[in-house]
């Protein structure tokens, strides 16, 4: 029980240094509010503006970052994260389907390749198949778009106009290709 308890001291203790000395802090708490922080921390009595504050302004901040906690990994704001997540998270599905074996290469390919992204714009991937009916073609998509991310556009190279298979070819980056077939 003395183990814990000393314990909570010890972080408590380093969170009030941490809130002290890094100057993050300052961008996310006023002064003002740091020093309500560690009056509150430390059981001293609080002025009923000092309470207001630390309702209406502290604990709102520190509530959201509780709920921001799990999504750590996102805050150093690399571009694209959520689009290479996405990506990556179609290849293994598509990888997965019953018509794997048959798959030449995965290409990525539009806007994204291009780096001309807006907020409407979706992922395309092309998969090429060696071999591939039309009819398996078309079942392998609809496979693709129930599971697929959100936004996401799945198409079967195959069966593309020659002119989207050029720009393709032209434009595309390979994120999976078969070396076996």
């Amino acid at each position: 029980m003395v183990v814990i308890i000393t314990s909570i001291v010890v972080i408590m203790k380093g969170f009030l240094r941490l809130l002290k000395n890094n100057q993050q802090a300052r961008k996310i708490f006023g002064k003002r509010e740091l020093v309500i922080i560690e009056k509150q921390l430390q059981g001293i009595n609080l002025t009923q503006s000092e309470k207001n504050r630390l309702s209406r302004d502290i604990r709102p901040k520190f509530s959201f970052m509780m709920e921001a906690a799990p999504f750590t990994w996102l805050f150093k704001m690399k571009k694209g994260e959520l689009i290479k997540h996405a990506i990556a998270e179609a290849r293994d599905l598509i990888l997965a389907d019953q018509q794997a074996s048959h798959i030449q290469r995965i290409i990525l390919y539009g806007s994204t390749v291009v780096q001309q992204r807006t907020f409407r714009s979706d992922v395309d991937l092309a998969v090429e198949f060696s071999e591939i009916t039309e009819k398996d073609a078309i079942a392998f998509r609809k496979r693709s778009i129930i599971h697929a991310p959100e936004k996401v556009d799945i198409q079967v190279y195959n069966l593309l106009p020659q002119k989207i298979k050029k720009e393709i070819e032209e434009t595309g980056k390979i994120i999976y290709e078969n070396k076996k077939n």
